[in-house]
């Protein structure tokens, strides 16, 4: 059977957006400690597929995903999943709010929930882990006044209660994922569907660089979702651009806007081309 990997432990958000991905297929899902478990998990054959968060609506980029499909690890984005967040605080039983010492969660969680905690609980310690469920579990072990941030489904899984079902600043709270995998998606899978292309590109650093190599994709009327600039980890002032755009590489204008792209960059990296999410389930209120 095919084994699709996951930010573990169980009861992540991570686990809930693998099962979106997962549906009625027969797949199994592995939960990974770490994210680079997962991206070594499936360069390695150990693993087929691995779902990772690579950006939220509040927190925004997951910088570690980007910087591991930059470096170590070539491998290619093969789909996407948008999931609506709503974290709540949870504690073991009896423990009420005022007396919360110490809240674990992942720094992504406790940057969507910064007004909150400012508001709720301004004396208490933020803690760092891997993961919302890694919180969780963490809480659960204890016998101290202490409390995670992470998705209701970890509550029947270590034993806990929810204090605040809904403790992100925003109520629209929502983590987009990628599923990466050795070989992109074949060009055949691109036609007739709703498409997204992702890629990563340097430039020289130079007036106008970026501005032209944007403007191929503009003079084609290819909308760019997503831009984003990690360091290149070389020289200080270089940077690497993760670009998101609506089409596939089979499009013939899309083929167009990437060739020339190409030629104007220092290093083009096409992370693949993959059916766009549409599955629209409601944000928590």
């Amino acid at each position: 059977m095919r084994k699709i990997g996951y930010l573990g432990p169980r009861g992540s958000f991570s686990e809930e957006a693998a099962y979106l991905y997962k549906g009625k297929r027969e797949l199994e899902m592995i939960a990974c400690p770490s994210l680079e478990e997962i991206f070594a998990g499936v360069a390695e054959r150990k693993l087929e597929e691995g779902v990772v968060p690579v950006e939220n609506s509040t927190g925004g980029a997951v910088g570690a995903v980007l910087d591991l499909l930059a470096g170590p690890y070539d491998l290619a984005v093969r789909g996407e999943i948008f999931l609506p967040v709503c974290q709540c605080l949870l504690t073991r039983p009896g423990v009420k709010l005022e007396q919360v010492e110490k809240v674990f969660s992942h720094p992504q969680a406790l940057a969507q929930c910064r007004k909150f905690l400012h508001r709720k609980l301004p004396a208490a310690l933020l803690t760092d882990c891997p993961s919302t469920a890694a919180a969780a579990m963490t809480v659960a072990a204890s016998t101290l006044p202490w409390a995670a941030l992470g998705p209701a489904r970890a509550v029947a899984q270590y034993g806990l209660q929810v204090v605040i079902p809904a403790a992100n600043d925003y109520p629209n709270n929502a983590t987009r994922f990628w599923v990466v995998g050795r070989e992109p998606l074949s060009d055949s899978m691109e036609h007739g569907c709703n498409c997204k292309t992702s890629l990563i590109l340097s430039i020289e650093d130079r007036p106008g660089a970026l501005y032209h190599i944007l403007g191929e994709f503009a003079l084609r009327n290819i909308n760019l979702t997503r831009i984003e600039s990690r360091p290149a980890k070389k020289n200080l002032g270089d940077y690497l651009f993760f670009i998101d755009l609506a089409g596939g590489q089979g499009q013939p204008q899309v083929r167009k806007a990437l060739r020339e792209t190409a030629s104007m960059a220092l290093c083009l990296k096409i992370l693949g081309s993959y059916p766009a999410w549409s599955h629209v389930k409601p944000f928590c209120l």
